[in-house]
């Protein structure tokens, strides 16, 4: 027979033992997972195809239900005015704000935008200003991932070749429009 002490000694090791293994159940709630993304948009001159705009990278993921501290860095100083006014409101972000230079925004002039970053599927648009001259201009946002699956994004400023401005890099997987993958949660 095993002495008491012992006894509540050896049940004592296991249920600390079994808690370090993660069979727990007691822990505390955390809150959304924050997931730091970053986009550039360089001009055709800057990677020798003139005409060319391209974000980098065009493709990444963050798992469901994050939430994406997404930063766009702009290299373009050249505007784009879009064809659709509705594309100049911020939509789809935590609050429909865009920190711009860390400014809080929740639209742009339209004859300053160069190029938007455009989830039609998940309601969420970026209007990107035109950078000044020699200079970047910084856009940050927070947005909630919504369930895992991939998701197209795309420019909806004319920037791209051909009289309208809505050829070459505007329907090249790679440069004007990508996709984010939405993984299912962990």
């Amino acid at each position: 027979m095993t002495p008491r002490p012992l006894m509540i000694a050896m049940t004592t090791a296991m249920a600390l033992g079994l808690a370090g293994c993660g069979l727990n159940t007691a822990s505390p709630s955390k809150g959304p997972t924050v997931i730091a993304r970053t986009m550039v948009i360089y001009t055709g001159q800057e990677i020798h195809k003139p005409g060319w705009p391209q974000y980098r990278p065009a493709f990444w993921s963050a798992p469901a239900g994050s939430t994406v501290q997404l930063t766009i860095i702009s290299h373009d100083s050249g505007t784009a005015p879009l064809m659709m006014l509705q594309d100049d409101k911020v939509r789809g972000t935590i609050g429909d704000t865009e920190m711009i230079d860390g400014k809080a925004e929740r639209s742009v002039n339209n004859q300053d935008i160069a190029h938007t970053f455009t989830i039609p599927a998940i309601g969420l648009n970026l209007p990107i200003p035109a950078a000044p001259a020699g200079h970047t201009v910084t856009v940050t946002a927070k947005i909630r991932m919504p369930q895992a699956g991939r998701y197209g994004w795309q420019c909806m400023a004319p920037c791209g070749t051909s009289p309208m401005g809505m050829g070459g890099p505007m329907v090249t997987p790679g440069y004007m429009q990508g996709t984010i993958t939405v993984t299912p949660a962990s």
